[in-house]
C-alpha cells in the first residue's frame, strides 16, 4: 500500500491544504498521513496540540483515505526532524511504500533538511506548485522529486488565522468559534455579549445561502456577516468621527447608519479585509443601495432574519435558501412594511433607492 507523509504546522488546517492532500492521493494512489507539529507556546499565535488535532480530524471527515497521527507531540520535543518522524512511520509499515509531501518553498530549501539524503532515500519527495514561488530544478533532480499536478490554493494559515481570506472547512471555522481562538478573541472585545452571539447567527446563515445557492467561496459570506457590526457598539460619537473622515459622501445619512461604514473601516484597518465586495457588503448591511452585489444582498437578508431576531422569520430563509435574490426582495419588502407601520424613519438616499430600485 502506498502512504503519503504530510507533515506541517496546520495552525489551522485550510483548503489548500485538502486540496494538496486530495491531488496527491489520487495521483499516487495513497493514503494521505497528516503529521501536524508541536509547536513552541511562545511562539506567536501558537495553540495547544491537541486542538490541531481536532481541526484536521474534523476537516479530513469527508475523505476515505487520509488520517491524522499525533506522532511528533509523543516524542517530548518541541521541534521534531523530519528525519526521525520519516523513520517512525517507515519502521511501523515496513511493507509501505512511502512518499513525503511537500510545498515548493520548501523545495527550495529541502537540501538544508537534517539528514537530506538518507530522507530521499527512504521515501519519495514529492511537492505541490505554489503561487509566488520558483522551483529550484537543482533539488528536484538531485533529490528525484516528483510534481503533484492540480489547480493551486492560494491560501495560507496566516491568512485565516487574520480573517483575511477564510478558506476552511466549515466544521473548522465552528471548532475555532467554539475555542475562541485567533480572529475571534479581537472580535469579542468589540461587541457585547448580545451582539457577537447575532453575528454569528448572521454568518452562519449567511454561509449556509451561499452555499446552498452555489455561490463560489461561501467564506466571503460568512466574513462579511461576521464582520457586519462591529462597529455597532462603538460610541455614536466614533462611529460619526470614522464616516467624517472616510466616508463623507454619507455624512447625510442618519445616524442609525454610521456603524455599516465605520464597520467598513475597522474590517479593512484593523482586520486586513481587502475583498472590495466584503467591505461593501459591510458598508451597505443597513440601509442597501441600489444595486447590490450577490454578496451584499446576502448579508443585507442574513441582518433581517437571523433566527435570534425574535419572530418567525423561517418562511424568508428558507426563500434565500432556494434563491438568494428573491429571498432578499422578499426580505426587503416585508422589512420595508415593517418599518413603516412601526413608524421609523427610513427617508434617507441610500434605503430610498434600495427600495426603488429593487421594489
Amino acid at each position: 500500500m502506498n502512504k503519503i507523509i504530510f507533515g506541517g504546522d496546520f495552525n489551522p488546517i485550510h483548503n489548500g491544504h485538502l486540496n494538496m492532500a486530495n491531488l496527491a492521493s489520487k495521483q499516487f494512489n495513497a493514503d494521505v498521513i497528516f503529521v501536524p507539529a508541536v509547536v513552541a507556546v511562545w511562539k506567536e499565535e501558537s495553540i495547544p496540540f491537541e486542538y490541531k488535532v481536532e481541526m484536521i480530524s474534523k476537516a479530513i471527515q469527508p475523505y476515505q483515505r487520509m488520517s491524522v497521527s499525533p506522532y511528533e507531540s509523543t516524542t517530548g520535543k518541541t521541534q521534531n526532524y523530519s528525519i526521525d518522524t520519516v523513520k517512525y512511520f517507515v519502521n511501523k509499515y515496513p511493507d509501505d511504500k512511502f512518499y513525503l509531501l511537500i510545498g515548493n518553498d520548501q523545495v527550495n530549501a529541502f537540501h538544508r533538511w537534517k539528514d537530506a539524503e538518507e530522507i530521499s532515500h527512504l521515501v519519495n519527495i514529492i511537492y505541490f506548485s505554489r503561487p509566488g514561488h520558483e522551483l529550484s530544478n537543482e533539488n528536484v533532480k538531485h533529490y528525484k522529486m516528483q510534481q503533484v499536478f492540480g489547480e493551486e490554493n492560494d491560501i495560507s494559515s496566516t491568512d485565516a488565522r487574520s480573517l483575511n481570506k477564510l478558506d476552511l472547512p466549515f466544521e473548522v471555522i465552528k471548532y475555532i468559534e467554539e475555542k475562541e481562538l485567533y480572529y475571534i478573541k479581537s472580535i469579542k472585545t468589540r461587541l457585547t455579549d448580545k451582539r457577537y452571539a447575532h453575528s454569528l447567527q448572521v454568518a452562519h446563515l449567511a454561509y449556509q445561502i451561499a452555499l446552498k445557492n452555489e455561490l463560489i467561496n461561501p467564506w466571503r459570506a460568512y466574513v462579511a456577516g461576521l464582520l457586519h457590526d462591529i462597529a455597532k457598539d462603538l460610541p455614536i460619537v466614533a462611529q460619526k468621527e470614522i464616516v467624517l473622515a472616510h466616508f463623507q459622501e454619507y455624512s447625510d445619512i442618519p445616524s442609525f447608519s454610521y456603524h455599516q461604514f465605520a464597520g467598513s473601516f475597522i474590517a479593512k484597518t484593523e482586520f486586513n479585509i481587502d475583498d472590495k465586495e466584503i467591505l461593501d457588503a459591510i458598508e451597505f448591511h443597513a440601509t442597501g443601495k441600489a444595486d447590490m452585489s450577490s454578496l451584499g444582498e446576502i448579508i443585507y437578508a442574513a441582518d433581517k432574519i437571523e433566527p435570534s431576531r425574535g419572530y418567525d422569520s423561517k418562511e424568508m430563509i428558507n426563500a434565500c435558501l432556494q434563491n438568494y435574490h428573491s429571498g432578499f426582495v422578499f426580505v426587503l419588502k416585508e422589512n420595508r412594511e415593517f418599518l413603516f407601520s412601526n413608524r421609523k424613519d427610513i427617508n434617507n438616499r441610500l434605503s430610498k433607492a434600495c427600495f426603488d430600485y429593487y421594489l
